[in-house]
Parts: C-alpha cells; sequence; structure tokens
C-alpha cells in the first residue's frame, strides 16, 4: 500500500506539471503565508470592531452549564458601520482573564443575530494600523509600501500579518516596489542569525529584485560555506543568487547540488526549486542551461523522478531512450521512476513514443495505466475497460436485432458470438468451454480466488491478430473424467493463467486501492488547510 501511495504521489504531482503549469508567477515565489492575514479576516467578516470589555461573568462550577460570556462595549468601527452603533453591547466567549477596560478586536457574523468571534487583544498601534489597511488598494507596489514598514515590527501580530501579505502578494507586485525597497535593511535582517527562515526567504526573494553584483558575492560565500545558518531557506537564496548573477551562476549550482551525488536529498530539492522559477517565471536564464542542470539528477536514481516532469514540460525529448532503459532497469526499490517515464512518453510528440509506451506496457501495464489515469489518457489502455464493454453490448444488441423467434441469425445459422471483450470472433460453446477450464484451473490454485477470464486463453485465439478462430473445438465431459483432448486444454489454461488473470487480479486490486485512497488523499489536504487556517487563528488568538 505505500508504494502505492508513493505512485499516487508522484502522478499526482506530474499531472499537476503538466496540465496546470507553475503557480509561482501569481505570488511570491518562496514565500508561504502562514496566517490569514487581517484584511481577509476583515473581509470573510460582517461587523468588524474595537470594543472594550465592561463586565467579567461569574465563574460556574457546574460543568454541564453553558459557559459564561463576558460583555463589551463597542468603542470603534472598523467595517459594519450600517449594522452597529458605537456604545452598543454584546456578549460573547472571552479566553483568558482579563481588567475591566481592556480593548479587544471583535468580529461577527450573520446579523441581526450577530455571531460574535472569540476577542483578540489589540491595542492602539493595532487599531491605526487596521484603519489605515482598510483604505489601501487591494493589490500593488502602493499596497505593499505600507506593509514593508512593520517587517520585524516590535508589535509581533504586525510583523507577522506584515509578511503574510507580502507571501500572498504576486511577484510582479513585488518587482514594482523596487525602487521603494530598503536594500541595507534587507542586506542586515538576512546577516542576522536570528532572523526566521520564512522572513529571510521573503528578504532574499526581495533582494533578488533590488540586489547588486556585491550581493551576488555575498550569496556566493552562504552557497559554499556549507554552514546550515547560513544557507537557511536555501531554495530562496539559490533564486536571489541566480538572478542576481543570471547564467553564470548555474555552474556553482550544479557543481554543489546537482551534479554532487554526495549533496543532501533537501538541498537538492531546494536548488531545483530555484532552477524551476526561473525556468517557468523568469527569462534570465536560458532554458537549456536549466535543463542541463537537472538533468543530472537522471545519474541519481532516488531523486530522477522529480525532475521528470519538468524535462517534459521544458519539452527536453533528447533523454527520451535513457528514460525508456531506465523504466526496463527500475526495481522494487526504484520502480517509482515508471509512472513520470510514462507521462513523458505521453507528452513526447515523436513517434517513437507511443511504440515505447507499447513496449513497456508489457514489462509493468500497471504502471501505464496509473499513469493514464491521472494525465486521463485511456486511448490505448485496456486496463479499464469502459469502451470494450459499451462496444460489446452494442454487438450484443444487434445480434439480438438480428436474431428470430428460434434464436438464429438472418441466414438461419446458429449466431456466432461477434465479440468477446478483445474484438475476436468465437463459438459460443467453445468459447463457455474454454472459461469453464479457466475458471476450473483457478478455483484449484493455491490460494487463489476463483474469477471469470473474458478472452479465452487458447494458443492460436488469444495471439491471432486476424480474429479468426483456428482451434477446433474442445470437448467437455460430462462424467467427470476429462478426456484427453480436455486434459490438454486444461495444461494450456493452466500456462496462460500466469499472464493474463494475474494482469486481471492486478488491474481490479489497482482500482480498489485508487477509489478508497484518492478521496482520502483529498481528504488530507482539506484538512491540512483548515487545520493551517485555523492554526494561525489561534496564533493571533493567543497574541
Amino acid at each position: 500500500m505505500g508504494r502505492f501511495i508513493s505512485n499516487f504521489i508522484i502522478a499526482f504531482a506530474t499531472s499537476a506539471l503538466l496540465t496546470t503549469g507553475s503557480i509561482l508567477a501569481s505570488i511570491c515565489p518562496f514565500c508561504s503565508a502562514i496566517n490569514l492575514t487581517f484584511a481577509e479576516q476583515i473581509r470573510s467578516n460582517d461587523i468588524v470592531v474595537i470594543a472594550k470589555l465592561t463586565d467579567l461573568p461569574e465563574p460556574v462550577d457546574d460543568p454541564d452549564a453553558e459557559l459564561p460570556k463576558a460583555e463589551f462595549e463597542i468603542t470603534q468601527i472598523i467595517k459594519g458601520e450600517e449594522l452597529v452603533k458605537p456604545g452598543e453591547t454584546f456578549r460573547t466567549l472571552l479566553v483568558g482573564r482579563y481588567p475591566v477596560g481592556k480593548e479587544f478586536l471583535v468580529m461577527g457574523v450573520d446579523p441581526p443575530n450577530v455571531a460574535w468571534s472569540t476577542p483578540m487583544k489589540t491595542s492602539p498601534r493595532i487599531n491605526e494600523y487596521l484603519t489605515e489597511a482598510r483604505s489601501l488598494p487591494k493589490s500593488g507596489a502602493e499596497r505593499l509600501a505600507f506593509f514593508q514598514k512593520f517587517f520585524e515590527d516590535e508589535e509581533s501580530v504586525l510583523a507577522f500579518d506584515a509578511y503574510d501579505e507580502f507571501a500572498s502578494a504576486s511577484y510582479d507586485d513585488l518587482k514594482d516596489l523596487r525602487d521603494q525597497m530598503d536594500h541595507e535593511q534587507l542586506v542586515e535582517w538576512i546577516k542576522n542569525p536570528s532572523t526566521s527562515v520564512n522572513r529571510r526567504r521573503l528578504y532574499f526573494t526581495m533582494l533578488g529584485v533590488c540586489g547588486t553584483p556585491q550581493d551576488a558575492e555575498m550569496l556566493e560565500g552562504f552557497i559554499r560555506s556549507g554552514d546550515r545558518k547560513q544557507q537557511a531557506g536555501l531554495d530562496a537564496l539559490v533564486g536571489c543568487y541566480l538572478t542576481l548573477k543570471g547564467a553564470d551562476g548555474v555552474s556553482l549550482i550544479e557543481e554543489t547540488f546537482l551534479a554532487n551525488k554526495e549533496a543532501d536529498y533537501v538541498d537538492t530539492l531546494a536548488a531545483v526549486s530555484a532552477l524551476r522559477f526561473h525556468g517557468t517565471d523568469e527569462n534570465l536564464i536560458p532554458k537549456e542551461k536549466i535543463v542541463g542542470a537537472i538533468r543530472h539528477l537522471l545519474d541519481r536514481p532516488k531523486m530522477a523522478d522529480m525532475i521528470i516532469p519538468d524535462l517534459a514540460r521544458w519539452e527536453d525529448w533528447s533523454v527520451i531512450e535513457r528514460l525508456v532503459q531506465m523504466f526496463k532497469d527500475a526495481d522494487d526499490e526504484t520502480n517509482w521512476l515508471r509512472v513520470p517515464v510514462i507521462t513523458y512518453l505521453r507528452a513526447c510528440p515523436k513517434p517513437e513514443a507511443k511504440k515505447y509506451i507499447e513496449e513497456l506496457r508489457e514489462i509493468d501495464p500497471d504502471a501505464v495505466r496509473r499513469a493514464d489515469f491521472f494525465l486521463d489518457f485511456d486511448d490505448d489502455d485496456e486496463g479499464w475497460g469502459e469502451e470494450g464493454d459499451e462496444d460489446e453490448e452494442s454487438d450484443q444488441q444487434e445480434d439480438s436485432d438480428k436474431k428470430d423467434d428460434s434464436g438464429k441469425d438472418d441466414s438461419g445459422k446458429n449466431k456466432v458470438e461477434k465479440d468477446n471483450g478483445n474484438g475476436q470472433s468465437k463459438d459460443r460453446a467453445e468459447f463457455l468451454a474454454v472459461s469453464t477450464l479457466v475458471d476450473e484451473t483457478t478455483q484449484s490454485g493455491s490460494g487463489a480466488m476463483p474469477h471469470k477470464v473474458r478472452k479465452p486463453v487458447v494458443d492460436g485465439v488469444a495471439d491471432n491478430p486476424s480474429g479468426v478462430n483456428t482451434t477446433p473445438p474442445i470437448a467437455v465431459t460430462t462424467s467427470g473424467t476429462p478426456t484427453s483432448s480436455e486434459m490438454e486444454s486444461r495444461e494450456i489454461a493452466q500456462a496462460n493463467m500466469a499472464t493474463a488473470p494475474v494482469a486481471m487480479v492486478n488491474s481490479g486490486t489497482s482500482r480498489t486501492w485508487q477509489i478508497i485512497l484518492i478521496p482520502m488523499a483529498v481528504s488530507m489536504v482539506i484538512f491540512l488547510l483548515l487545520w493551517s487556517v485555523f492554526n494561525g487563528w489561534f496564533e493571533r488568538l493567543i497574541y
């Protein structure tokens, strides 16, 4: 199951890279917001007010009693002037013990019966900050210029919010802010070992916009140092270095992280992330240079799978033969390479790509099926069988229409089965006889589960491209003692059971796990998103 989960993640990531492209162009490329910004919280609520505590509830000893609520009086309205007025009072739950008169930021939804949030501590500076932020444009350099003044602010809640505003902003807006950035202050924060990793990433990204060649020398020293503290936020560090150094800086990244097989896995991932940014969102470095750099990871099987989608996205078809060979050479410890390889071949416009897919299907049909599932390419995939089943039902309906009441077709001859699931003609009696033999063989196998096989596994039929029956009918005795003809057919069926039936069982098992695990994976993603939102709210709450 663990192997399937890893293949699921690889296939999903591969599909995302090829079908949706990069999202880095729309947000700060190396930053991730920690909390909802104040602006986002205000937008999602109907009422936002500053209110002072006027009455504390008496403690309640009864554990079954409703939690007591504190009383607040509205002193300032930030949003919802038409819904509430200064001086109005309301009650809501309060976490902690505070003196009467203490001010809080409180939000509410669903008027007129307003549901009030748990109050957050505030201060005159925070109140002023929120009021000014409300008057800013929704995006652009002017908005960011206001928030950058609060980086590393003594009011930590404002410093958090300013960071989150930048982390949610577009990279284009960040570049528009270039002339208003404080270059010397950014360098000072970057050199400060106490600067958090998240903020260091942001400062590296901003330095990439307003930096100088001298800054590139400083960054090169960080990269060569091997010091974890100096390399904190390595993805943004490498991205910034390449922005300032250009194509001339790629050789250092190759030497240090990509071609170096001793390089730490996490460090290599960071370098690849930086190269992806330059390959998708910046035009400072030729694509050929970037592709040549990440191609080194094909020599590291444990990392090759993560860059194969990049090679396809950047249309590097020069490694097609090499990837096919890697598919063939993959063992139990490296078989996760197979799904990305098939994805690469699906995207490749070269005519030999389709031939390779069919060749590799013979080696590992499940890998091809998984790749087709995630990329929604099922033209050549027989594993799912939807089209085959529809054709079979259609053909059977046509046969039924042609038959008369005696069960014969228009020519008066006994009807011949037109489609047994593989587009081959077969006499009904013979098909049932072979199916019976295969079914008996399956049931007699040690620990095997009985199942039906849709196509006759008889020499001359299963491999007969013309679809013409070249095998004489098989006699099936009713006395319980097999005839020599039946014994021979039974041996044929047993020999073929090692291939076709096993493939079908694997197909069913694989599909069952897909049905179970895909909703599970989606649920996990939703849970993590919700957790991050509520965790951010809680951080602000306990400030």
